[in-house]
């Protein structure tokens, strides 16, 4: 399980999100201001090839931030989420570390990379 507050950091700022679900294999945390809030939701499932029969574990994080609208704004709404799949049968070791490679990747040299993605290069 993981830990309750979720502690995600974001430009800085540590955000404690308190877990406001727990369920089978997923959970949800929140942390709401007046102004804002931070949602993750995880959730974990097995699903099975149908040509192939083979069983894959999936696994998801996703972080949503919504700005609240202002009476001359709109909200805003930033989502971020990574997806890790596996065979069942595989170790756990080696899909760490390709989910673990693409991360550093991506974060590579103060998150030069993400910036990148974002402007649209590849």
């Amino acid at each position: 399980m993981l830990a309750d507050p979720a502690v995600i950091t974001i430009n800085a700022v540590a955000k404690n999100l308190v877990r406001i679900r727990q369920d089978n294999y997923s959970a949800e945390y929140l942390l709401r201001s007046s102004t804002e809030e931070h949602r993750f939701n995880v959730r974990n499932t097995t699903g099975v090839n149908r040509k192939t029969g083979i069983k894959t574990d999936r696994h998801n994080a996703e972080l949503i931030h919504t700005v609240f609208a202002t009476s001359t704004t709109p909200d805003i709404v930033r989502k971020s989420y990574v997806v890790i799949e596996n065979q069942q049968g595989d170790t756990l070791v080696d899909p760490t570390y390709v989910a673990a490679g693409l991360m550093s990747f991506l974060t590579a040299s103060s998150n030069a990379n993400i910036t990148k993605l974002m402007n649209f290069e590849s």
